[in-house]
């Protein structure tokens, strides 16, 4: 039996990175590729516009769409590990990406990443810098990395997979911003 099951998360952007920077690196994809612990290698695939014809997830007649073939070193139980290649599809939004994974064992995952201001009393009402042409976010603004993920499994596997992804998309949001902001500043965060 089949079952899904809704995760979300946000990584804190440091105030003194501009939101249009982070949203530029997040809609080039690579970032994501390259820091996710696991994939041992990818590389950009053919596009294959049929396979997200029919997926409500995907915008339709965007040229943003990017599709990868990826390697992943999946750990099966401690010291037994196989490596596991799927296809991921990329599409750029407004304010971030989309992305579906199709990993084997019918492992669907489904994930929207956005940059948007930091819910709570430290994001003043109104404020918006999230526009790629920002420079600066403004004093009192603060932003993360949104992240909503639908991961569609058999529930057997469900308690498994859910910590591996809950564990790897959050290392990823880091990486991708300790990336930004060594590229910006020329250090790290």
């Amino acid at each position: 039996m089949r079952s899904q099951r809704l995760l979300n998360h946000d990584v804190p952007i440091p105030g003194n990175l501009p939101p249009g920077v982070v949203i530029a690196s997040v809609q080039s994809f690579i970032p994501f590729l390259d820091n996710h612990k696991t994939m041992t290698r990818y590389s950009e695939t053919p596009p294959r516009p049929e396979s997200i014809a029919d997926d409500p997830f995907f915008s339709s007649g965007d040229d943003s769409v990017r599709f990868f073939q990826v390697s992943e070193l999946v750990t099966l139980a401690p010291g037994l590990s196989k490596e596991v290649t799927y296809q991921v599809v990329f599409q750029r939004i407004p304010d971030g990406m989309r992305s579906r994974a199709e990993a084997p064992a019918g492992v669907v995952i489904r994930a929207e990443y956005t940059v948007r201001p930091r819910l709570g009393p430290t994001s003043p009402a109104g404020s918006d810098s999230t526009g790629t042409g920002s420079t600066m976010t403004a004093v009192g603004d603060e932003y993360d990395i949104h992240e909503d993920v639908m991961v569609e499994a058999n529930s057997l596997m469900m308690p498994f997979i859910i910590d591996a992804v809950v564990t790897a998309h959050h290392t990823i949001c880091v990486g991708v911003i300790d990336e930004v902001a060594k590229s910006y500043f020329g250090t790290g965060v």
